[in-house]
């Protein structure tokens, strides 16, 4: 199961690519992440449900993305975002606190964008807390099935 403790532990262990911010405010949003960080190095982790199966797509956090037209370059067919049932039950985490690590096995589409940065923020099931992580170790430590280029498919 996801949680704050794995995520922490896992941080310790990576003291150089990794780490957690504590902050006030909740973080819900870009908005609300801007108070607190540099919104460009956001990284969104999105579960998604398509004819294929169900799959985590960690994209940068700076637009939205057109789901139809990024599936089509996937190969997958009907993606949409998967119901927040289907969320816990596949991941352990709630809709919103969504983060790229520990997704229990769900295979990976990741933004290749992400890896211009050194670091990057990401959810982690606190809204309470951020995680700061090297994109690579994101992807050392995932099933990456796929690389896509995210400004191709932003709205």
């Amino acid at each position: 199961m996801a949680g704050y403790e794995q995520i922490r532990q896992f941080a310790e262990e990576h003291p150089v690519q990794a780490r957690i911010i504590e902050h006030e405010a909740a973080i819900v949003d870009l908005e609300s992440g801007a108070k607190v960080f540099d919104v460009t190095k956001a990284a969104a982790t999105y579960i998604v449900e398509t004819k294929e199966g169900v799959f985590a797509v960690v994209a940068s956090a700076r637009g939205h993305l057109r789901w139809r037209e990024l599936g089509r370059a996937l190969g997958l067919r009907q993606i949409h975002l998967a119901a927040p049932s289907l969320v816990k039950e596949r991941t352990g985490y709630a809709v919103g606190t969504v983060g790229p690590l520990f997704l229990n096995g769900v295979r990976m589409f990741f933004d290749s964008r992400l890896l211009e940065h050194d670091m990057v923020y990401c959810g982690m099931e606190d809204t309470h807390h951020t995680l700061v992580i090297a994109p690579r170790l994101i992807v050392d430590n995932n099933d990456i099935i796929g690389y896509f280029n995210g400004d191709e498919y932003l709205k």
